[in-house]
């Protein structure tokens, strides 16, 4: 489990092995990241500086909780809305487990309730900073100035700038917002559960709550530019196969794109309904200029009951439930049945590499929301995978309540078993030649048109496909 908190006096010895762990950084450049924690720690109610820690373990669980990285940012002297990102390091034994994304996307929301702003970061061009550069390429902050020989000479200094919007209201009647404040790579902040003494969430509700971390916007935007780098018409229509809770129809609909859901959970479908009526996205003309939402209940290979559409995508690695090629090479047929000349079907698929003991098949966070928490473990089972690249994967999310610091009570929970199919690159690219209307035009490693999947930073396997 990853949580997160603030700096405390006990915590400088753990970042000072953290950057002695870290070949990247020079003795000059560790003494500075301590000097702003010494400076926080002697100045504790100062707001100069803000950390945000991420440990993984928990009391109690095996030993102390280990330091997993921290970030270090604070408001830009003599600006209005402007904030530096000071400092971000990572423990090695975290790469690629989602806790620098974690760590941004947690500042990222501080700033967005504060009324948002601007933030700024500055990195060198050397080697040992490549890491860095990647990364901040990675989850598209901007390239906003580069000054040549800044550090010395052939070491440039990197300017990267990212712009966070104000945070939204609350819904009316307490419905809660559509999308997290940053987009992070791996699961991390749920939304509210029930309000203390409400009816338990159901299975929906408590799924919608588990992956309510992810930046629905910022993920419509990227399916968008898909379509406009790679495809060759206007998108005005799109599809979601296994939409889930349809937190991304709901984003297309706020721009006027007639959406359509489909998932193989009846259940499910009708709590996308109630959620997209309760906010106005279901219905011609809904919220001024929103769109319609219409859902239909089919699985990944059965062909739903909706109208040609532009674009079409999988979310969150729902695809590798098709567990052979076979049932795959069904999917993209059907989905180059529903697409008209020139739209794209993009597939988020799991990184190949997660089916390996150096790739991240454990995922475990947590949110808390005054006397609630909700619990979320993601296990691929890679021990128990055959040749064939097919392997047991479990889900658990529980909803638990603790009052006036007594013992949790769960509230609620639902744990699912199921087998995942999850292709190699390869395997990918063979299933899509047998699919002849469609052609496999990009492979992407993030949500960045500009991120290839062969980039260092890839943590996804995202693939784009045309219909001829």
């Amino acid at each position: 489990m990853i949580t997160q908190r603030g700096l405390r006096p006990e915590d400088r010895p753990l970042i000072a092995e953290l950057l002695e762990a870290l070949p990247a950084f020079t003795a000059d450049e560790r003494a500075v990241a301590l000097e702003l924690v010494d400076a926080t720690l002697a100045q504790p109610s100062s707001d100069g500086y803000r950390f945000v820690l991420s440990f993984h373990g928990a009391p109690g669980q095996g030993g102390a909780p280990r330091l997993a990285g921290y970030l270090c940012y604070g408001r830009t002297p003599m600006t209005q809305s402007t904030y530096d990102l000071y400092w971000i390091a990572t423990s090695p034994d975290f790469a690629r487990s989602g806790v620098a994304r974690g760590l941004v996307s947690t500042m990222e929301g501080e700033i967005a309730r504060e009324g948002g702003g601007l933030v700024r970061v500055e990195t060198g061009s050397r080697e040992g900073h490549g890491a860095a550069v990647r990364f901040y390429d990675a989850v598209q902050f901007t390239r906003a100035a580069v000054i040549a020989d800044f550090y010395a000479p052939g070491d440039d200094l990197i300017i990267y700038t990212r712009r966070v919007a104000p945070a939204a209201p609350a819904a009316a009647g307490g419905a809660r917002a559509s999308a997290a404040p940053a987009a992070a790579d791996g699961p991390r902040a749920a939304s509210p559960a029930a309000p203390d003494g409400a009816a338990a969430p159901g299975e929906p509700a408590l799924y919608d709550a588990a992956f309510g971390y992810r930046d629905y916007a910022a993920e419509r935007d990227f399916l968008l530019a898909c379509a406009r780098r790679f495809g060759a018409r206007p998108v005005q229509r799109v599809l979601s196969w296994a939409c889930g809770p349809a937190r991304h129809l709901e984003a297309f609909a706020e721009l006027g794109v007639a959406c359509a859901g489909a998932d193989g959970s009846a259940a499910m479908i009708a709590y996308a309904e109630r959620a997209a009526d309760a906010r106005g996205a279901r219905g011609a003309g809904a919220c001024g200029a929103g769109a319609a939402i219409r859902f239909c209940r089919a699985e990944l290979d059965e062909r739903p009951d909706v109208a040609p559409v532009d674009l079409s995508f999988v979310p969150l690695s729902a695809i590798h439930q098709l567990a052979t090629p076979a049932a795959l090479e069904r999917h993209l047929r059907l989905a180059a049945s529903l697409l008209l000349p020139g739209g794209v079907h993009v597939i988020e698929a799991t990184h190949p590499a997660d089916l390996t003991p150096s790739g991240v098949h454990r995922s475990e966070w947590t949110e808390v929301r005054g006397e609630q928490s909700i619990d979320a473990r993601l296990r691929i089972h890679i021990e128990r995978a055959n040749p064939d690249r097919v392997v047991p994967v479990s889900l658990e999310v529980v909803c638990s309540a603790r009052r006036n610091g007594g013992a949790p009570r769960e509230l609620s929970s639902f744990r699912r078993q199921s087998t995942w199919y999850i292709p190699d690159l390869a395997g990918w690219r063979l299933v899509a030649e047998r699919v002849p209307e469609l052609s496999l035009v990009a492979t992407l490693g993030d949500f960045n048109v500009d991120v290839p999947f062969e980039h260092a930073a890839a943590w996804r396997l995202i693939l784009v496909l045309k219909r001829l």
